[in-house]
């Protein structure tokens, strides 16, 4: 049973145990999730260099769903959703609307490109620390993840999805276009 059916299992239980005493529950609602793939901030022009020498534009990101990710070496959750993006990166490899580039805040590139080959990661990496809060403006902590959409524009920053949502929810528009 997954740790879901289970944590179901127990709150039915104990449910039952504080019926038995007279302690019930309320129904409270919650707000619906904001999160959504709508792709509302066009991206402002840029132009950087990833690890393998790539010279990325807005127009690189055009007519695909591009999947980004801001990180750090020094952050753990970061690389704890790394392998999960590894596996989108290379399952969706051979889907020509779908693409991933991360944006590493590290100051050493060397760092990231020995963090790199060391977890055997091959998604797109641009180390430029400068750029990130041009094209993800107020935005908080790290790890991030915006999605650009076909038509250049990028999707607010995910509050309630997990990265595994996001991936999927990408997945998922692909195969529909």
């Amino acid at each position: 049973m997954t740790r879901y059916c289970w944590s179901a299992v127990l709150f039915v239980m104990s449910s039952a145990a504080f019926a038995q005493q007279g302690i019930t529950f309320e129904s409270v609602a919650t707000p619906p999730a904001t999160d959504s793939l709508a792709f509302r901030t066009p991206l402002p022009d840029f132009s950087a260099r990833d690890l393998a020498g790539r010279n990325w534009r807005p127009a690189d990101l055009r007519d695909k769903l591009t999947v980004v990710q801001i990180w750090s070496t020094h952050c753990i959750p970061c690389r704890e959703e790394h392998p999960l993006l590894q596996r989108f990166f290379d399952e969706t490899l051979t889907m020509k609307n779908v693409q991933v580039l991360t944006f590493a805040l590290d100051s050493d590139p060397s760092q990231v490109m020995r963090y790199m080959k060391e977890k055997r990661y091959t998604f797109q990496v641009v180390v430029d620390k400068d750029l990130e809060p041009k094209l993800f403006p107020a935005v908080g902590g790290i790890p991030k993840t915006f999605v650009v959409g076909p038509d250049g524009r990028r999707s607010d920053a995910f509050q309630t999805w997990t990265f595994g949502r996001i991936l999927m929810e990408v997945e998922e528009l692909a195969k529909a276009n």
